[in-house]
Parts: structure tokens; sequence; C-alpha cells
């Protein structure tokens, strides 16, 4: 219980419930982009990872909801959201919030993984299945997800070099 009181105080700090766009004015593709860029920045988590991972959830809608529940722009679990981070399902709507709390989790995953950023990304869309280091392993429900954002990485590597996110 004290990390978690530790990360939340962390993510309050850091202006987690820092200003957004009120419901149903959740913002285009290019601002939802350009957030997503400026989170990873903040956060220390690779700009061009954070983009191929909102795109592959989301398609940076942040309204979007999947069949099994996760909601927003990173396509956060409500349980998760509550359970982890004390932030409401109503919250997980607003743009700036769930990006920043599942870059936090990304960054919490790199870091459990020693940056195995397959691995990361493993547990990212289909939980705890892959299991701790030195015998973790990709899920293998989740190695199309991991080829498509490892792909659209790739892409925005060079478009986040060419500055086109700023």
């Amino acid at each position: 219980m004290p990390g978690k009181l530790l990360l939340l105080t962390v993510i309050l700090a850091t202006g987690l419930f820092g200003e957004v766009h009120a419901a149903g004015q959740a913002g285009s593709r290019a601002e939802i982009q350009r957030l997503v860029v400026a989170e990873a920045r903040n956060i220390g988590v690779a700009a061009d990872l954070a983009l191929a991972v909102a795109q592959a959830e989301s398609n940076f809608k942040p309204n979007v909801v999947s069949h099994k529940g996760a909601r927003g722009v990173m396509q956060i679990m409500p349980r998760t959201a509550w359970e982890e981070y004390g932030i409401t399902p109503d919250q997980l709507w607003q743009p700036r919030i769930n990006v920043r709390l599942g870059l936090h989790f990304l960054k919490r995953l790199l870091r459990r993984y020693r940056g195995r950023v397959d691995l990361a990304l493993s547990f990212y869309n289909g939980g705890s299945a892959v299991g701790d280091l030195p015998a973790a392993r990709i899920i293998p429900a989740t190695h199309s997800y991991v080829r498509k954002v490892q792909g659209l990485r790739l892409d925005y590597q060079r478009q986040v070099r060419l500055g086109s996110y700023k």
C-alpha cells in the first residue's frame, strides 16, 4: 500500500488533475497527438513509443470503449485505474488524465522488464500472464499487438525526429 500511495502522490504532484477538455470536448487527433508527446516527454517515455501505443489502443480517440471496458486514448481498465491509482472511471474520459495514467503505467512496466519493450507491451495489452524476469515471456495472444506497436513506433520515430510534434 505505501507504494501505491507514493505513486499517487507523485502523479498528483506532477499535475495529473491539470486543465483538461470538458466532457464532450475531446480535442482533435492532432491535439491528442501533441498531448501524448508532451506527456511522454514529461514522464520519461519515448514519444514514438507513446504515440504508437495510443494509436494501437484507440487511434487517438478519447471516447473509445473496448469490448472489455477499457476507456479512452490509452484504453485504461476502470478497475486498474481505481485500484492502482485512485482514478475514477469517469476521470478516464479526460484525455490528459487517461494519457498520463497510461504512460505512467507503461513506464512502470518498462522498469519492471528492464527496458524490454516487447514484454512491457505484452503486459500492457494482456496483463500479468507475462510473468516476472528472468522467466517473463510475451503472452501468445499479444504477439500481433506487440508487432503492431513496434511497427507503428518505427513510423513515429522519423516523424518525432523531424519535429512533427512540437
